[in-house]
């Protein structure tokens, strides 16, 4: 008869599904820091964007303040 260290199946087999896992788990990492980038990205983009306006604002206000004041 042959003895089964059942254990040492055990401890295999929970160490092959913990490495699947970890591997799923990196994957989803490196899809969660793609998509973070790019939301930043894109918020970077309407930031500067915003600010560009702001100052276009500010400088037509000037003009007309300046006419309405001549």
């Amino acid at each position: 008869m042959t003895t089964i260290d059942y254990n040492a199946l055990y401890w295999k087999s929970k160490s092959v599904r913990r490495n699947a896992e970890n591997k799923e788990l990196k994957k989803r990492i490196k899809e969660l820091i793609n998509s973070r980038d790019g939301w930043k990205e894109k918020y970077k983009k309407k930031r500067d964007a915003s600010d560009l306006l702001s100052k276009e604002i500010e400088a037509i206000q000037k003009k007309i303040e300046k006419i309405l004041n001549y």
